[in-house]
């Protein structure tokens, strides 16, 4: 497996834990790739501080893998690069052009990280995804996890910590029934806890 697609890998795996940061609910879910099906197995998973806790773990060891990656390594290191000669008052000819080369680069190897062709993928598709990479399968596989739960515990993590983060804005007054509202509850109770799960932070950070 190439550089570039070690770390395209790795992208798929942390798009599907994003799919809803966007501010879309769930109820979204059943348009393109996912189904009304779909949609009722996120609603319907009840969220726990156990379950939490194996899903952090196995996005902890997927991001130290990513970390490690040579390409991924690479492209913090341009981006490092073309910070510091982005802070120069003036410069030369060839710092120009190496800007521009850095920027194109960085551009390029951000663009490998993308969501796939399909950007909003069924649960099934996420699972068999996650599964088709031993890295990523193998991530879940020792912290306990099913590809297919930890999509969809992910999924309805994001759903809950949207909504809460709305009542909380007061951008809503109520749990939209589309919601679960256990999981939105659940939320509010252990939003200390939560906070303290490193990678499920950076994810609802994203």
């Amino acid at each position: 497996m190439s550089p570039r697609t070690s770390v395209r890998t790795f992208a798929i795996c942390i798009a599907t834990t994003t799919l809803l940061v966007s501010g879309r609910p769930v109820r979204a879910a059943a348009q393109g790739g996912t189904t009304d099906a779909d949609t009722c197995e996120v609603q319907a998973y009840r969220l726990t501080m156990p379950k939490l806790r194996q899903l952090n773990t196995a996005l902890t060891d997927l991001q130290r893998q990513r970390d490690a990656d040579p390409a991924y390594q690479q492209l913090l290191k341009k981006k490092r690069e073309l910070e510091v000669l982005a802070q120069k008052d003036e410069l030369t000819d060839a710092e120009q052009e190496r800007m521009a080369q850095l920027e194109e680069e960085i551009a390029e190897a951000e663009q490998n990280e993308d969501m796939p062709e399909d950007e909003n993928p069924s649960l099934t598709e996420m699972a068999e995804r996650m599964a088709a990479d031993p890295r990523i399968a193998g991530a879940f596989q020792r912290a306990g996890l099913a590809p297919r739960e930890a999509a969809t515990m992910q999924l309805a993590f994001f759903q809950a910590a949207f909504t809460a983060g709305m009542l909380e804005s007061g951008t809503i007054k109520e749990i939209p029934k589309e919601a679960n509202t256990e999981n939105v509850k659940f939320f509010q109770a252990n939003k200390a806890e939560i906070a303290t799960l490193t990678a499920l932070g950076n994810l609802e950070d994203q």
